[in-house]
């Protein structure tokens, strides 16, 4: 069951990085383009860097971030041009693993509500086949907090655009990072509150049911906001 559960991942995300590259791609030109005939660009070309960039992206990729420190990332027109196509491969291979990673979320909720109804069974394979349900369940979560951590340090460490675009009013990457702030929340407590399910305080104060709901709830709500932080980008 594993090993079928391996092969459908893979093939889940290959599927999800060639159904995205176009629409990637269009993105990607229209946010980082280096277009030479820009007024915008050409406004800040003596910086190298935008104007507005987070306390975190400073701290990153300001002419003096730790990024910076590298030779690699030394702050030179040519190597600007290098960070743009660099930022733009790891913005690409964010968001076909934040598919694969909705995949693998649906796959947690599933086996985990079929591994709660087993539970409650009076069938005779009822034990086996929950161990069954658990090693699938298990691989599934592993392998969401894999692709979920890795889609987040994607965007956290990817170098800064040529320019950073002020909307007004509400706009989808507003959703998007709304979003993300609730199902990272839920991404910390759901976990944490799976591995309460078996703790031996739980267990001997019969609280293990009351968590099973909670954790249960959780990973619905969790998988629904995380779904929807991605729809909202293709919109």
């Amino acid at each position: 069951m594993v090993k079928i559960f391996s092969v459908l991942f893979i093939l889940f995300a290959s599927l999800s990085v060639f159904a995205q590259t176009d629409s990637i791609k269009a993105k990607s030109a229209e946010e980082d383009d280096l277009l030479a005939d820009d007024p915008a660009f050409k406004t800040q070309v003596t910086s190298l860097l935008p104007e507005g960039m987070g306390p975190l992206k400073q701290f990153l990729w300001s002419e003096h971030g730790v990024m910076r420190k590298m030779s690699f990332f030394e702050l030179t027109p040519e190597k600007r041009e290098r960070e743009i196509l660099i930022r733009r491969r790891m913005l690409q291979t964010h968001q076909a693993l934040g598919m694969a990673a909705v995949g693998t979320m649906l796959i947690s909720s599933i086996s985990g509500q079929m591994l709660i109804n087993k539970s409650h069974s009076s069938s005779p394979t009822a034990g086996e086949d929950m161990l069954t349900l658990k090693s699938v369940h298990d691989a599934a979560v592993t392998t969401t907090m894999i692709a979920y951590g890795t889609t987040f340090l994607l965007q956290f460490l990817a170098p800064p655009p040529v320019i950073i675009r002020k909307n007004k009013g509400w706009s989808n990457m507003k959703a998007h990072k709304t979003l993300a702030y609730l199902h990272f929340t839920g991404m910390v407590a759901t976990p944490i509150i799976g591995r309460m399910i078996y703790g031996s305080s739980s267990l001997e104060n019969g609280k293990s049911d009351d968590l099973k709901k909670f954790h249960q709830i959780s990973g619905y709500i969790t998988t629904g906001l995380y779904t929807g932080a991605m729809v909202v980008m293709k919109f």
